[in-house]
């Protein structure tokens, strides 16, 4: 509970305020913005599906090495201080790990998640928004377990809601055509997950006055669990991976 007080005395936000999101200058018109983007992700963690664990446990290299795909898309609409937001997250997530048991035992684990946000921003300053939110979660999983003597497979899935809360940091609009943005969020707070967190830093640069084309590195962790036993399903795990997409302004 002290972890999750503190957190939100910290930010406001939510998960899917792009970096793109935030260039435009405040204003008395509607600013809209639209933001396609592709991203890789690799997992660490620990997963549980009917009470059977699986850990992954991968380096930075094996990550790159063994990257799984998604997409992400997002809308914000802005005028003068204040703006609100959608988007939506889908990413294909695996990797091979270990069990408890003998050695010998092997373990795999391919995930489907799916995150659906929406909130509300506030400008407090040319180079800083804060944000307030929620994100709607959706996770199915397939874990295998390998032995000499049988192959077992158990499959789950679960939704879940978590309020977000966050800040985003920018350098100042000074006429050139690159840019600089870092995303931060706070959320779950016992709601939905136990904590979850994201750092998004990006890089953009202008391809025209209304599009700017965008590079990044994400990591967004989540510890979500519920039920217990053989009921239990945890979700315990960072996905990290990069990230490269374009800002369409209008």
């Amino acid at each position: 509970m002290k972890t999750n007080s503190v957190a939100l005395g910290l930010v406001f936000t939510v998960l899917a305020a792009s970096p793109a999101a935030a260039q435009a200058p405040a204003g008395d018109s509607w600013r809209v913005t639209v933001a396609p983007y592709f991203l890789g992700a690799g997992m660490n963690g620990t997963t549980t599906v009917k009470g059977q664990d699986v850990t992954v446990d991968m380096s930075f290299s094996d990550i790159l090495k063994n990257l799984q795909f998604g997409a992400m898309g997002l809308v914000v609409a802005r005028k003068g201080q204040w703006g609100v937001g959608g988007d939506a997250i889908w990413m294909a997530l695996g990797a091979n790990g270990t069990a408890p048991g003998p050695v010998g035992v092997t373990a795999s684990t391919d995930m489907s998640q799916g995150a659906f946000a929406f909130y509300g921003l506030r400008r407090l300053a040319p180079y800083a928004d804060v944000f307030f939110g929620g994100r709607v979660n959706y996770l199915s999983a397939n874990l295998r377990i390998n032995s000499p003597l049988q192959v077992r497979s158990v499959d789950g899935a679960k939704t879940w809601f978590d309020p977000l809360v966050g800040l985003q940091l920018r350098t100042p609009e000074n006429g050139k055509r690159w840019h600089a943005q870092v995303y931060t969020e706070f959320g779950g707070f016992g709601v939905g997950s136990t904590f979850t967190w994201q750092i998004f830093p990006t890089v953009g640069v202008d391809v025209a006055k209304w599009a700017s084309l965008e590079f990044g590195y994400r990591w967004l962790d989540i510890d979500y669990s519920s039920g217990e036993n053989t009921t239990l399903f945890k979700y315990d795990v960072l996905t990290q991976g990069p990230v490269l997409g374009f800002a369409f302004r209008f």
